[in-house]
């Protein structure tokens, strides 16, 4: 694995005039759409592990396996940009993980709830509900991935603090806070058509937004990668 240097890589990935088509398309398909909040407009499209096999790992291959078709369908081009990607910048193939969900869409529309810090601070473990035995599967260096399709105005971002993925785990529950007290908080700008990648053991959170207007989406295509059989195999 190449070494993420520094701790989150910002990579080059679409045109705003792929942007624009992409996000066209996931207009076209907001019956598709999952409501995930009640309380602000945030929405899905795709198996997300950190949400749906964290409820229900059977529930979430139903989800993939019906909405893997229609992603691959709408998006096959970017799948393959993205592999591309990801397997330039890590230095080994990159495919995506057999019956796992696709990389998915989070998508928020304007909400003034958003300037709060109402993301959760984590590290992502995503691969833990998942099979991997026998993929000679190192599940100690994940890696996390964003690619921005559309941003408010006043931008996005990625919150990240220096703190081991030891330090966090060993952490009593309701503890998070006292960890990372005193300790510096390191915001990193997300860019149209960029996609930022670090660790996922790295612990970091969603920015909240900032002045959210009345027009704002925030539009990103989110996944992970487990490299298992010499390749890195990417899913959501």
């Amino acid at each position: 694995m190449t070494a993420l240097t520094p701790a989150v890589a910002d990579i080059p990935v679409l045109t705003a005039d792929e942007c624009a088509r992409v996000r066209e398309t996931i207009m076209a398909l907001r019956p598709s759409w999952v409501r995930r909040s009640p309380w602000f407009p945030f929405f899905t499209i795709g198996a997300a592990s950190y949400m749906d096999a964290a409820a229900s790992p059977p529930g979430y291959y139903r989800m993939a396996a019906q909405y893997n078709p229609i992603l691959a369908e709408h998006f096959s081009w970017l799948y393959d940009r993205v592999a591309a990607v990801v397997s330039q910048h890590l230095g080994a193939p990159a495919a995506y993980a057999e019956n796992l969900g696709l990389p998915g869409f989070h998508i928020y529309l304007s909400s003034k709830l958003f300037e709060k810090p109402i993301a959760s601070i984590h590290c992502d473990s995503q691969y833990s509900p998942h099979d991997w035995s026998g993929r000679n599967a190192d599940l100690d260096n994940p890696v996390s991935f964003t690619l921005s399709i559309a941003l408010p105005k006043n931008g996005g971002g990625l919150n990240t603090w220096d703190v081991t993925y030891d330090q966090v785990t060993a952490q009593p529950d309701g503890k998070l806070a006292e960890l990372i007290s005193g300790r510096e908080l390191i915001y990193h700008a997300y860019q149209q058509g960029h996609m930022v990648m670090h660790s996922g053991h790295l612990l970091h959170q969603a920015a909240p937004g900032r002045d959210v207007q009345p027009e704002d989406e925030r539009i990103t295509l989110q996944g992970h990668g487990i490299l298992a059989g010499g390749a890195w195999r990417l899913y959501w």
